[in-house]
């Protein structure tokens, strides 16, 4: 099967099924799904960077539980607003650190399905990433093709309404070596 073809039939069974969730369930779900992001070389140093803020992946996620968003959003507002890619001291961001700031973006935005799908397949794309731009593309495929399945089997728990720990994330890639490319 096309990898394309698979992606998208697999973003839109996230999306049918995060539909089905209830505000509380993809509230809860966030969480789970940045400690992949946590891992990722610079989290917390990428978003001082660009967003101008100091976090830590304890108070991010405390606050993603309890509700504390406002400040986040406030600040991703104005790093937007102030953004000028035209400017001569512009500077791109490495792919990274898009996947951590949009991860940020999605985990803090109000809960809804596509906040949650995006973070789901922004994983996705970072092994993809991961797979086009290392030494190892066969050992990314290889993750890439495992995590379609695991996302699925984590949208089962919710939907069963069964427990999920919050570090599920952290601990399926705490052994996965995510240099900077």
């Amino acid at each position: 099967m096309d990898i394309v073809k698979q992606i998208k039939q697999h973003t839109e069974n996230l999306q049918t099924v995060c539909d089905r969730l209830t505000a509380a369930q993809l509230k809860d779900l966030k969480p789970a799904v940045m400690g992949f992001y946590y891992q990722l070389p610079g989290f917390e140093a990428v978003i001082k960077k660009y967003i101008k803020i100091s976090i830590t992946k304890d108070q991010l996620t405390a606050d993603i539980v309890n509700g504390n968003l406002e400040s986040y959003q406030t600040a991703i507002a104005k790093t937007n607003a102030e953004m000028d890619e035209y400017a001569d001291d512009y500077e791109e961001p490495e792919a990274l650190d898009i996947f951590i700031l949009e991860a940020l973006d999605n985990a803090v935005a109000d809960t809804d399905a596509a906040n949650l799908v995006s973070l789901f397949t922004g994983v996705i794309n970072t092994l993809d990433y991961y797979e086009n731009f290392s030494d190892e593309p066969g050992y990314w495929n290889n993750l890439q093709e495992q995590e379609l399945a695991f996302q699925l089997e984590i949208l089962s728990t919710m939907e069963s309404n069964k427990p999920l720990s919050t570090s599920v994330y952290q601990e399926r890639y705490n052994n996965v070596d995510f240099t900077a490319l």
